[in-house]
Formats: C-alpha cells, structure tokens, sequence
C-alpha cells in the first residue's frame, strides 16, 4: 500500500537534516499546493518553533493531502535515565488540555531498534516554554520522558490519520541548555535525527494494517 507521509519539523536545521536524509523529499509549499501526492512521497515541511507558530502551522497543513503524520526534532529530556542522543517515541502526546494517543509508536519503535539506534517509548510533553531546573524534576515524576513546545499542538492536524512522534534527546537534566557542549550535543543530535529520518520512509511502507483500518473507519 503507498504511502503520503508528511514530517513536521519545528526548526530550519531539522527540516534541513530529514530533508537531505531522504534524498528527494518535497517541501511543505510544494504539499499544500499539490491536490494528491504520488505513491510513497514524503513532505518535510518546516512548521516553526514553538507554541503559537506551530498552532498556525496545525491551521494550515488541514489542507494538505495525506496520509500519515510525523512530528520530528530535538527535545529536552526528562527522565532520569534519557541521555543526551537518545531518540524518544511517543505512545502519548501531553499538551494542556489533551493527552493524545500515539498507535503507530511501537511500530516506528521497533523499526528504529532495528536499525541500531537507541530508542525509548513514552510520553512526550508539550509545554509553552523551555523546562529547566524544577519544573524539569515535576515532569519527570509524572513518567514522562521528554519535552518539546510544539507536538501536541501540530498533532492536531492529523485528525483520524496515522501520527508518529519522534525526538532525539539534546539536553537533560544532567546536561542542561546553556551549560558546556551543547553546541556539541546538539550537532551530534541533529546528525543521529539525520539518521533518523533515512528510516522512516521504510516505516511508513509497513505501518501495521490494523492502524491504517481503524484510521480509515474513524474517517
């Protein structure tokens, strides 16, 4: 079965590393002005940092043609055990609101384990700011494994359709922002979300059937 996969990505560095990951990808203008994208396409579109960009962005991908939704980038991490270059998968989606479910997380899960990198299956926060000191140890001890400020807002363009998270770890609670190497972690993170994204095409061709059905009966 073919598949449109669009990848939303909050910043020009990360559209950047999936766009040349997956050699051919189209940009997110060339989605919205195509009424039907070919079999197996895949759309890296650069959706803005943060809340309020990436709710305009949620607006406006309603009009795009496809089939299954990625959201990818750097996080933060959360849990004690998350380290700097670990990739995140969501099995839910945490904004203020909502919690939203991620059906797909174990499949892209799976496929990522396969190819060697180390992955972890969670929850994924969205908050409005970034998180240091404090607030970081309170999401922490809700289970929740890392944070980003755009997820659950760009997720609801996806509506019934397939949504994949995933993120790679850049600072945590033992190596924060603004502290020593984080130039270096973040350019080694945005190498392994390069990495990252040479996958996802492959994924998005055996998303599991049973989630593709209910998807299709919900719509």
């Amino acid at each position: 079965m073919s598949t449109r996969m669009l990848i939303c990505a909050p910043m020009r560095l990360e559209a950047s590393a999936l766009r040349s990951a997956l050699g051919g990808a189209a940009t997110g203008q060339e989605a919205l002005r195509t009424a039907g994208l070919g079999a197996d396409s895949v759309t890296v579109r650069r959706t803005g940092y943060g809340p309020r960009r990436s709710a305009s962005s949620a607006v406006r991908l309603l009009a795009a043609d496809f089939d299954v939704l990625v959201i990818a980038g750097l996080a933060g991490g959360l849990s004690p055990e998350v380290r700097s270059g670990d990739v995140i998968v969501a099995d839910e989606l945490r904004g203020h609101r909502e919690v939203l479910r991620c059906d797909t997380a174990h499949s892209l899960a799976a496929e990522l384990a396969r190819s060697g990198f180390p992955v972890r299956c969670g929850p994924v926060v969205t908050a409005d700011a970034l998180v240091r000191g404090q607030r970081r140890a309170e999401l922490a001890a809700t289970g929740a494994l890392a944070v980003d400020m755009e997820s659950a807002v760009l997720a609801q363009a996806a509506g019934h359709r397939p949504l994949a998270v995933v993120r790679v770890v850049v600072d945590t609670a033992q190596q924060p922002l603004l502290r020593p190497g984080t130039v270096h972690r973040a350019m080694s993170g945005l190498a392994r979300l390069h990495a990252v994204g040479s996958c996802l095409r492959r994924w998005g061709r055996h998303i599991p059937p049973e989630l593709r059905t209910t998807c299709e009966e919900a719509l």
